[in-house]
């Protein structure tokens, strides 16, 4: 399902929290919206999933408007979505399966089916025969996991995850990251991620819009912002992946005046090195490593260019004629 904003408000007293959003998010992705805390995001994704009225704009599902809605049509066009939440939301007085069993109990369906469709979503998501599970006995993966299965008990089109990863170790989120992709590919989702995280948006994401004060400050497909972000913001956002132990390693504690993007093919080439033969600049590497990202390399390095301004001109030039994205005051 077709998502679309078109300039949506939302205020709390003189908060603004969400201010002229407009975005258009494709069906059968899984689009990320990344934000820091107190951004809007919540507020936004509120305002998309039908639980919030804007004070101003529009939402529309496929080409029909939802924002408007009230009543019993309000109710049925909210049964086509699921939501996954940082900290599950599930009733400990239910097992897994009476966990699961409830959106379809709400929506008064057959005995038979739910106990059906329970036994095919525990498979689904990895948890066969724990269905009589105490929700005190699992751990926060397969807490997680029991949410997304009940997310998805009534067949949505369209599955909102608001941090549903924040609350991980580092491998249950990969994990989980992957069953949404998984689930996402076999059942033709629409998938919208709420998320403070860029190692989520790398890693499961096809498109994202980053913001910022309510408002959307950049928008696009994964890869391309990572290759050359523009705003601030996603700069700092991708400034804190160079810690990420397992894709950069870092060698230096100076942080380093500049930091290099390559993308897809640049990884492979020794554009450094022709670079410093070329106009005689020199290299000082601190920091530097290889991601996988929308299914391209990007490469990332972090580093000091000398031994004057001269030269320090004359090698970003060169960099950026090889493709190569240089951020950093010249």
């Amino acid at each position: 399902m077709h998502i679309k904003l078109v300039n949506l408000k939302r205020d709390y007293g003189s908060l603004h929290a969400v201010q002229d959003v407009s975005l258009e998010i494709p069906s059968n992705t899984i689009y990320g919206i990344i934000g820091r805390s107190g951004a809007g995001k919540s507020t936004l994704v509120r305002l998309v999933s039908m639980l919030e009225r804007p004070d101003a704009g529009e939402v529309y599902y496929d080409d029909k408007r939802v924002d408007d809605l009230e009543g019993k049509a309000l109710i049925e066009e909210r049964r086509h979505i699921g939501m996954i939440f940082q900290n599950f939301n599930l009733f400990s007085s239910r097992d897994a399966a009476g966990n699961i069993a409830y959106p379809m109990e709400i929506c008064k369906m057959d005995k038979a089916y739910i106990k059906r469709r329970v036994a095919e979503l525990l498979d689904l998501v990895g948890l066969a025969g724990r269905g009589d599970a105490p929700i005190s006995t699992l751990s926060g993966g397969q807490k997680q996991r029991v949410a997304i299965a009940r997310a998805l008990a009534c067949k949505p089109d369209i599955l909102f995850c608001d941090e549903a990863t924040s609350a991980l170790d580092p491998q249950t989120t990969r994990s989980i990251l992957s069953l949404i992709k998984e689930l996402q590919a076999k059942m033709s989702l629409t998938v919208v991620m709420i998320t403070h995280q860029m190692e989520v948006v790398r890693d499961a994401c096809e498109r994202v819009a980053v913001l910022d004060g309510g408002r959307i400050v950049e928008e696009g497909l994964v890869s391309d912002i990572f290759a050359n972000p523009k705003s601030e913001v996603t700069k700092d956002f991708l400034s804190n992946l160079t810690n990420v132990k397992d894709s950069i390693v870092r060698w230096s504690k100076e942080e380093g005046r500049f930091t290099l993007r390559f993308r897809g093919g640049t990884t492979d080439e020794p554009i450094i090195s022709n670079v410093a033969y070329e106009t005689g600049a020199t290299f000082n590497i601190r920091a530097a490593g290889v991601q996988h990202v929308g299914g391209e390399e990007m490469g990332i390095m972090v580093l000091d260019i000398g031994p004057d301004e001269q030269h320090v001109r004359a090698a970003v030039e060169m960099l950026r004629k090889h493709g190569v994205s240089v951020e950093g005051e010249v």
